[in-house]
């Protein structure tokens, strides 16, 4: 009788706490709204275009892509952006002073850019650029900054880069080429 008993206070507790409203989760607070992608579009190309991309990259060997060695130390990195605008739907022209080694290029880069959520990413996929070579990359910009990857697929090379965008005109440090990608 007395395991009834208990069972019986045990199955009504059981129900008792299920039929209790449960607890409402805690509310987030609300994410601001995105901007329109026209918006967007206009503040990236004010953001970039006079700005200098100033931080550093690193890479790896055919060992490293496959997660076997481990990117050289961080090597300064430097693009002066005169100009970025948009062409047609996705693609853009981005006009960029590329420096590292012994190279010195100005040119017109054609990119594609996607969109996450408020979040530029810039893509290139296989572009021979003269006196570069040919790459690929994914290149974040996100509040002043950017972070992405980048491959040469001729050479069987690639790495990561990050920095900031600065709009004042770069330093005399920051204008030295950096070493060989």
């Amino acid at each position: 009788m007395k395991t009834l008993a208990i069972i019986c206070m045990v199955l009504g507790a059981t129900f008792v706490a299920r039929a209790q409203p449960a607890t409402p989760p805690p509310s987030e607070p609300a994410a601001p709204p995105i901007p329109s992608r026209a918006e967007l579009e206009k503040q990236l190309a004010e953001d970039l275009t006079g700005a200098t991309l100033i931080g550093v990259w690193q890479m790896t060997g055919k060992d490293g892509l496959t997660g076997k060695a481990a990117l050289t130390d961080p090597k300064p990195d430097q693009y002066n952006i005169s100009k970025a605008m948009k062409v047609t739907g996705d693609h853009w022209v981005i006009q960029a002073r590329i420096r590292y080694a012994d190279k010195d290029v100005n040119i017109p880069v054609p990119v594609r850019v996607v969109w996450a959520e408020d979040t530029a990413i810039i893509t290139l996929n296989d572009l021979s650029m003269p006196l570069l070579g040919t790459y690929s990359a994914r290149v974040m910009i996100h509040h002043g900054f950017y972070s992405g990857v980048w491959y040469c697929g001729e050479k069987n090379y690639g790495g990561v880069m990050q920095g900031r965008i600065a709009k004042e005109p770069p330093t005399e440090a920051a204008a030295k080429p950096s070493d060989s990608k």
